[in-house]
């Protein structure tokens, strides 16, 4: 992730706003910009950093990291209604990605591209991975993940041998941001002809859903690392709500 274009943030000052409804927004529809980018990435730059002020204006590189200053009219983001606050915001983010392609000479065809895509996809962040076959040949079954800007739900989807689904599984409910989630898009797999989930800390702990049970378990077998590390990485991984940013601290120092 370090190594791609990853993000482009709005940052908003106004005081007299909802500026975690604001978030959550801003999060869901850069990551379908981003992720509708297909891999493309502005050399020299992992994300976009722009402070919502008065004007556009590309202000230049901090590392890999551009900082621009871009316009939104508060007042009418303010009384729109939801569907009309994520077209604002969608707009806001091309136009300033738009604007640092032709300062720096990108290829503003694929912004273009994403632009569109994003509009096509309803603003629903949904993505399925690639299916894998059982061993037995009978059942193929992916990933699903599912964003609404402020968590990412992991599922497992059940097709069977034709490629017709037959049901879909929650296995983990973690945060935003993929660096908590990212290692279980890497180590998926069947487990045996019925049973198919992610593994994580070399394979100790186990989150699966089966062809024949309703809900997901998961299970957790210390080796190399002690019960309570593994527990606290699952803790790390799975979403919560923090009332406060003392909250917060107090989840993170656990």
């Amino acid at each position: 992730m370090g190594y791609g274009f990853y993000d482009i943030t709005l940052y908003r000052q106004s005081e007299n706003s909802n500026n975690k409804d604001f978030t959550i927004r801003n999060n869901l529809i850069s990551d379908l910009y981003i992720d509708f980018l297909n891999g493309y990435k502005p050399p020299g730059t992992t994300r976009i950093s722009a402070d919502i002020g008065t004007e556009d204006d590309v202000r230049g590189y901090f590392g890999s990291i551009l900082r621009v200053d871009v316009y939104l009219n508060e007042e009418e983001y303010q009384l729109s209604p939801a569907n009309k606050k994520d077209q604002i915001i969608l707009e806001t983010i091309h136009r300033i990605a738009i604007l640092c392609a032709e300062k720096y000479e990108w290829d503003k065809v694929v912004f273009e591209q994403a632009y569109n895509k994003v509009i096509e996809s309803g603003f629903i962040y949904t993505k399925e991975l690639k299916k894998k076959l059982s061993t037995d040949k009978k059942h193929k079954a992916s990933l699903l993940l599912e964003k609404d800007g402020s968590c990412t739900t992991i599922s497992v989807n059940f097709y069977n041998f034709k490629g017709e689904f037959l049901k879909s599984v929650k296995l983990l409910k973690s945060f935003h941001h993929e660096m908590h989630y990212k290692k279980a898009l890497t180590n998926y797999k069947w487990f045996n002809n019925l049973d198919f989930g992610i593994h994580l800390q070399d394979q100790e702990i186990i989150i699966k859903a089966s062809l024949d049970k309703p809900d997901s378990e998961t299970t957790i077998n210390p080796v190399r690392n002690t019960l309570e590390e593994l527990e606290g990485y699952l803790r790390l991984i799975t979403y919560r709500e923090f009332t406060d940013r003392l909250d917060f601290v107090n989840w993170a120092n656990q």
